[in-house]
């Protein structure tokens, strides 16, 4: 325990107590990396490393021959990958250029120019829609769902969409959300494939731990198939096909 991490911390976000060892508030640390150049024993180390769009598109391509057995191909997720679009459009094209098809998931709050660009090369999009009230979507996410919705009208023009709805109790499971989401969904055309009810989990808190971060929704329960299943029924009552997980 030599604390060179300590020392060279440009925002002292690294502390030694004898009540609590070491902490890093994370609060504080932007994760630049000089603790770990300065760490002599590797007691820390990055996790993740910078790509090209080469480098990942041969990374991938080692599976080829499954994706065309299988009629699968490459699902770019998250995070919120429109947060580096140009990235992703580059290796979304360099996938279509060699026939692998493509899916991006994404929660819609991006400038259409950027969205739209990515879906040149998509043919599949699953769009993240979490509460049709823009009041109680800012209040849940910090942001108006507007953009996400005036997105979600542009680009199901375009591309054959499926809908997912995290499904937190007390948040985004409302009769009303639902059944509002259900009713929008239902104007996007024939695009439209169907509605994914996504059922709230604490898979997420270990990590939380382990990071320093405090985690909001301790108190939160999954619910229950039955009411997934009540949920699923307001969806299909809105004439949207509906299924319950992804």
């Amino acid at each position: 325990m030599c604390g060179r991490c300590i020392d060279v911390c440009p925002l002292e976000a690294i502390t030694l107590s004898e009540e609590q060892g070491w902490e890093t508030d994370r609060e504080l640390c932007t994760a630049c990396g000089t603790c770990v150049d300065a760490c002599l024993n590797q007691a820390l180390e990055r996790v993740g490393k910078d790509t090209t769009v080469e480098e990942l598109y041969r990374e991938i391509a080692k599976d080829s021959p499954f994706y065309r057995r299988s009629k699968g191909g490459v699902t770019v997720g998250g995070g919120e990958p429109t947060m580096q679009h140009e990235f992703v459009t580059e290796f979304l094209k360099k996938c279509k250029q060699h026939y692998i098809h493509t899916v991006i998931e994404t929660c819609g709050y991006v400038k259409w120019e950027h969205l739209e660009r990515i879906l040149q090369y998509v043919d599949l999009l699953y769009y993240d829609i979490k509460h049709m009230d823009p009041v109680v979507h800012k209040e849940l996410t910090g942001v108006s769902n507007e953009l996400i919705l005036e997105n979600a009208r542009q680009a199901s023009a375009m591309r054959p969409m499926i809908i997912r709805i995290p499904t937190v109790p007390g948040l985004t499971d409302s009769d009303d959300n639902i059944s509002a989401t259900a009713r929008f969904a239902a104007e996007l055309g024939e695009n439209l494939q169907r509605i994914e009810l996504l059922p709230y989990h604490k898979f997420g808190t270990q990590t939380y731990d382990r990071l320093g971060w405090k985690y909001e929704l301790t108190d939160v329960e999954p619910p229950s198939d039955d009411h997934m299943k009540r949920l699923k029924d307001i969806v299909e009552s809105c004439g949207v096909k509906a299924q319950i997980g992804g």
